[in-house]
């Protein structure tokens, strides 16, 4: 095999790719976002926030059944729970992305990727990172970005457009490899 000569090109396999891409503030409080509404739905953290809200519903109605009305705590709990999602969801979530953004000079490094049957790669200034489609541990996506997940926390993102419309092709091959969504 030629060493100058691309995996791809020796073995036969197509890749797609490489597409260079650029991370934005916005797109990493886009995949904040994302990835704190699966945090509070799914797992320890989802069964425990489900708890909350049923535990919150069984006061209101014990309150409604032995007083005919909701008393000055339900109504606190009742205020409170969804003042506090509205305020993680529009304030922290957003503050946390934008502070990752900052403090991260990999993330904002301009970048390429690209994919194949087996793999994805991400190239930039800082070195390549080759992961098998195999050992990703979930992958998700929003309107802009692919969320390529290597532990439940960590994951890469790619942002869709410029991925010149082969956004669903990667989609593909994630799905034919097994990698879950969500």
């Amino acid at each position: 095999m030629d060493l100058f000569m691309p995996p791809s090109y020796a073995t036969g396999v197509i890749t797609r790719g490489p597409y260079s891409y650029e991370v934005t503030e916005d797109m990493v409080v886009e995949a904040m976002r994302r990835h704190m509404v699966r945090r509070m739905t799914h797992g320890l953290v989802g069964r425990l926030f489900i708890a909350v809200l049923a535990l919150l519903a069984l006061l209101i109605a014990l309150d409604l059944a032995f007083y005919g009305r909701l008393s000055r705590a339900s109504l606190a709990f009742l205020v409170a729970v969804p003042l506090a999602l509205a305020v993680i969801n529009l304030w922290l979530v957003p503050q946390l992305g934008r502070r990752q953004f900052r403090q991260s000079a990999a993330l904002r490094a301009p970048g390429s990727f690209e994919w194949d049957d087996g793999s994805v790669r991400f190239t930039s200034e800082r070195g390549e990172a080759r992961i098998r489609l195999g050992e990703l541990y979930r992958w998700d996506e929003t309107a802009n970005i692919v969320l390529l997940y290597q532990t439940e926390m960590f994951f890469n993102l790619v942002p869709k457009a410029d991925l010149q419309g082969e956004a669903p092709e990667l989609i593909a091959r994630l799905r034919a490899a097994g990698v879950k969504r969500n």
